[in-house]
Parts: structure tokens; sequence; C-alpha cells
């Protein structure tokens, strides 16, 4: 069962605003530390999103068959959660 202390946390706005921005602060900071100063700037939240769009970008997907996938020694496509290997 929960204490009361934790479910404060739930029900109190205060607390759960100075959370979120404390989890920010810690994404500013690590991109800050991995990519520089500069280069991250002013708006790091345009910076991290073209990073992620970059990263995703890349990935090999069909709209019809899925994502591509690797198992059991066999590619394939996922698609809701099923892999169908290649012929």
């Amino acid at each position: 069962m929960l204490k009361e202390r934790a479910l404060s946390f739930y029900t109190d706005q205060k607390q759960r605003k100075a959370a979120a921005q404390n989890k920010e602060d810690n994404e500013r900071k690590k991109l800050v530390m991995q990519h520089g100063k500069k280069k991250v700037g002013k708006d790091w939240k345009k910076f991290r999103n073209e990073i992620n769009r970059k990263r995703t970008e890349s990935s090999k997907r069909d709209p019809k068959k899925g994502v591509k996938a690797l198992s059991k020694g066999k590619w394939g496509y996922v698609k809701d959660g099923k892999f169908k290997a290649d012929k």
C-alpha cells in the first residue's frame, strides 16, 4: 500500500511541477555535456527534436509491411507486435 507521503506527490500540483522542471533541467544538462554548449544553443528542445528526427529517419520502415527486424537469425518485418520472416 502506498504511504501518505507517496500519494501526496500525485495530488500536489506544486510537487509535480517541480519534478517536471527537474526532469527538463537534467535532460538539457545531458545534451550540453554530450554535444557542447555552443552546438546545443539556447533552444535545446529544438536541438533535441532534431536529433530524435535524425535517429528515426534512417529506420527501415515500410507502411504496409512494418519495421525491418531480425529474429532467430531470420530477417523479416514486425507489425502489430507480430514477426513475419522474409521468404
